[in-house]
């Protein structure tokens, strides 16, 4: 686990746009400081899914398995799951719908309503969209596993275990 702490003066962050932020330096003389600080675990598995990326260069693998290796992810990359740009538009302009219901000065129960329910749709699609790309990357693994030696699905297995151990 990694963790990133950025300081940043207000007065420099009220004027860039959120692709600078990583760029800001210390020259900036600051009138306030905001303080950030990000966690990130790195080779974290999601749901029990495993990083095998992290894992086979560990295995000392063949030309052979290194070239169906690349030929397994490049089957298997092109089924990962995206949302649509008609989702993330539609997504979009129901967050300004909800800011749009707190500031008003009437709610508006039936429109609240109609927008939750298309925000859960969509929702319950990507969780959809998630649980048919897992299954992939259980095939996926299961295909890598499979043009492994004995000796190498052994390390594997102890290999994955450490990971599961660090997460």
């Amino acid at each position: 686990m990694k963790t990133i702490v950025r300081v940043v003066s207000l007065a420099t962050l009220v004027s860039m746009s959120m692709g600078t932020f990583a760029a800001v330096t210390a020259t900036a003389q600051p009138t306030a400081v905001m303080t950030e600080t990000v966690v990130v675990q790195e080779h974290t598995p999601v749901n029990g899914l495993v990083n095998t990326h992290s894992i086979l260069p560990q295995l000392n693998l063949s030309t052979q398995q290194k070239a169906l290796v690349q030929k397994i992810d490049h089957q298997y990359a092109s089924q990962r799951p995206l949302m649509s740009n008609e989702n993330r538009q539609t997504l979009a302009n129901l967050h300004q719908e909800r800011k749009n219901l707190v500031v008003g000065k009437q709610f508006d129960d039936a429109k609240a309503k109609n927008m939750i329910a298309q925000e859960q749709h969509i929702w319950a699609q990507q969780q959809q969209a998630r649980a048919d790309y897992d299954f992939l990357q259980l095939k996926r693994e299961h295909d890598i596993y499979q043009i492994l030696t004995p000796k190498q699905q052994q390390q594997y297995w102890r290999l994955r275990q450490q990971q599961r151990l660090m997460r």
